[in-house]
């Protein structure tokens, strides 16, 4: 960042840094929301905002299932109503999976990364990067009708960066590398 950027007067005081430590699923997060003017060398300013929301764990964290329905129904609470989530309306669907008992279900995000980087100046700006990744570590057994195999882990990842650090943290398999 240069001295020019830092500095109030120079970007007209029209500098906002927002940001938010918060927590989904036992992940800890930082969220930070920054706006600047950068007054630029034919005197034209540029607008530039940033989102950036990622980990700050080291590792990521998990949370039971049980814990989860808790939380989602303190939310809905909190905002006044609405029908809660209860267990029995689960558990139908998570027993055709093998998972037998809520409370020892754990779910992880491993990787919530969302990057903006716009400009006034379309020629600055950069196309938005994202990547999410949710796993449920149990191991997934289908209804006892098909024995003939199972699952010993479920996720889903979606992604839109190629940076490292990213990438790393959401333990992605690449099918090129195990072809290899």
């Amino acid at each position: 960042m240069s001295q020019e950027v830092l500095n109030i007067e120079a970007a007209g005081g029209n500098n906002v840094l927002a940001f938010v430590d918060l927590t989904i699923l036992n992940c800890n997060l930082k969220g930070v929301y920054q706006y600047q003017v950068i007054k630029g060398q034919n005197g034209e300013d540029e607008k530039k905002t940033k989102i950036l929301v990622m980990p700050t764990d080291p590792e990521a964290q998990s949370m039971t299932l049980t814990e989860l329905v808790t939380e989602i129904n303190n939310i809905i609470e909190s905002f006044g109503g609405g029908q809660k989530v209860t267990e029995e309306s689960m558990k139908s669907t998570l027993e055709s999976l093998g998972l037998k008992n809520l409370a020892d279900i754990q779910v992880q995000i491993r990787q919530l990364f969302v990057y903006v980087d716009s400009s006034s100046i379309k020629a600055n700006s950069k196309p938005c990067e994202y990547a999410f990744n949710f796993v449920i570590l149990n191991p997934v057994h289908p209804d006892e009708s098909l024995k003939l195999f199972n699952i010993k882990s479920l996720g889903i990842a979606v992604y839109n960066t190629n940076r490292q650090k990213i990438i790393e943290r959401m333990k992605l398999e690449d099918i090129n590398q195990l072809l290899t």
